[in-house]
């Protein structure tokens, strides 16, 4: 009895000290979809992985996420490096306020995410979390003060030298607070925030799938794609003696932009998006909801009406131009219908890709961005689309807009014209918070303007970039069974019942992750 008792001891003290030199702790998406951060440490090496921002849910109020987004710990300052899975602002946003607040080390990224997240940068996102002594225009101010409009708020030199009179905040604040001193709604200078983007992109480093970078004291990383979106990529970290796998966020495996996603190798412990895990089999139903959304547009289209997509911004949006161009060469939408896509923040992104892709066949070196058949297109655009604003909203068209929730930018303002006409179709493409105006517009229920929708409304969720519970099991199919999972970037809910359902499938290890609880 003794000698079996000093060999278990034996064992799990051996097994202790070899895994002894890694652990995980998160600072986001644990419990909630969005916020992704975490640090890993190992061999006395400190990587981030992910810094990104977090988003209002049913789970988060508007008052807590803003508290959240300012949130940077001195452990997470101090680190090495830092990768980046993709550029959505989830898993990104909050990379401008992690460099302001002193961060030195390199970003890794593929070449796709890179670009794509500093467009995002340069667009705004992310400068409106750092306390600046922030400048603006005295006559400019004036005028914003007079005939109530915005004002322009700069933080650099080169654009103080430039103008010719200046007020400026006597110490460091946050732009909104600046706004409730002065009364007035600020914009962030577009030249401060590509000075600012400059500075980043310099610790940026775009690295290829599926090569080995070394890091530092023997660990290494490397990147697998994802299939979530172009530049998406799974993170697989190595030391001596275990491997540790961040899914980021997975792909549905259907995206006509990026196909299937790269089943990664086996591995020790594994960090698991289940955004849609607790789902079962959502995305079976796959193709007869492609068709469903054609038929409906085409319908709407064939009886006169004009269809308002009100889409994400970013991939959201090209996807749904590239299925328009798509049901073009198919014959199922008339060329000669006019495609508007008015959102310049969503138009940016949009000639990102088109720029990408013009280059035709497989010639980008990196070719992290899309499928080979959509680079043999040359385009993601349909014919005679229009990346601008239309000033005559009454002709049959069909329209894009940014903000699915209808709660900013050009949706917000397009909801007064289009939910007031029973000659619009409305077609929602993403998930929307049940209290925004979209939510309550599907409901039937008045906006929180106070419109009664009389427009047809109808959501489709064929256009989602998350995996279900069967693609994550694809995803999972080189594991172990006893491999440890932890579900992350998942609601309560979701994460609960993703872990039941992996249970019942024979996966004995699969656990919740919870903010600041460290695994080792």
């Amino acid at each position: 009895m003794k000698k079996i008792f000093l060999t278990v001891f034996s064992v799990v003290l051996f097994v202790s000290m070899v895994f002894a030199d890694v652990s995980v702790t998160p600072y986001g998406a644990a419990e909630t979809v969005s916020g992704s951060c975490f640090l890993l440490e190992a061999d006395g090496v400190k990587i981030i992985i992910d810094c990104g921002l977090f988003m209002t849910d049913e789970n988060l109020t508007t008052k807590t996420t803003e508290l959240k987004n300012l949130q940077v710990q001195p452990e997470l300052i101090k680190a090495d490096v830092l990768f980046l899975t993709h550029a959505h602002l989830d898993h990104s946003g909050r990379v401008p306020l992690l460099i302001h607040r002193g961060f030195k080390g390199k970003i890794y990224s593929t070449k796709a995410t890179k670009e794509l997240a500093l467009a995002l940068f340069k667009d705004r996102n992310g400068f409106n979390l750092i306390e600046r002594k922030w400048f603006w225009s005295e006559s400019q101010m004036n005028k914003a003060r007079h005939y109530s409009n915005s004002a322009i708020a700069h933080w650099t030199k080169e654009c103080k030298n430039a103008i010719r009179s200046t007020e400026c905040s006597d110490d460091e604040i946050l732009l909104k607070d600046l706004e409730k001193r002065e009364n007035i709604k600020f914009l962030l200078c577009k030249d401060c925030c590509k000075i600012e983007t400059k500075k980043i992109s310099e610790q940026v480093v775009a690295v290829e799938y599926n090569k080995d970078i070394d890091i530092k004291n023997n660990v290494k990383a490397k990147l697998i794609n994802a299939g979530h979106i172009p530049g998406s990529a799974s993170l697989i970290f190595k030391t001596a003696d275990k491997k540790v796998l961040f899914s980021g966020d997975i792909g549905s495996g259907y995206s006509k932009f990026n196909g299937k996603f790269d089943v990664p190798e086996s591995v020790d412990l594994i960090f698991m998006e289940a955004t849609y895990g607790g789902s079962g089999d959502r995305n079976k139903n796959i193709a007869t909801q492609y068709n469903l959304f054609r038929e409906d547009l085409k319908q709407a289209i064939s009886s006169g009406k004009t269809v308002w997509i009100p889409a994400l911004a970013y991939n959201r949006t090209q996807k749904i131009l590239y299925e328009l161009k798509l049901m073009q060469d198919d014959g199922i939408l008339p060329k000669q219908i006019p495609i508007y896509s008015i959102s310049p923040s969503a138009n940016s992104i949009t000639a990102l890709y088109q720029k990408e892709v013009s280059k035709g066949g497989l010639q980008s070196q990196a070719n992290d961005w899309f499928l080979k058949e959509v680079y043999d297109k040359a385009t993601i655009l349909p014919k005679d689309a229009k990346l601008k604003m239309t000033r005559n909203y009454n002709k049959q068209m069909v329209l894009l807009s940014a903000s699915g929730d209808m709660d900013k930018g050009k949706s917000e303002q397009l909801m007064y014209k289009m939910l007031t006409r029973n000659d619009v179709f409305v077609m929602i493409v993403n998930y929307v918070n049940p209290k925004s105006n979209a939510g309550l517009a599907l409901r039937n229920e008045r906006t929180k303007a106070g419109i009664k929708s009389v427009a047809e409304i109808k959501k489709y969720d064929v256009f989602s970039d998350h995996a279900d519970l069967s693609t994550l099991q694809k995803w999972l199919s080189k594991q172990n069974k006893n491999v440890e999972i932890y579900i992350i970037h998942s609601s309560k809910k979701h994460t609960k019942d993703t872990i039941q359902l992996l249970k019942k499938e024979g996966w004995k290890n699969v656990r919740n992750t919870v903010v600041g609880n460290t695994i080792n």
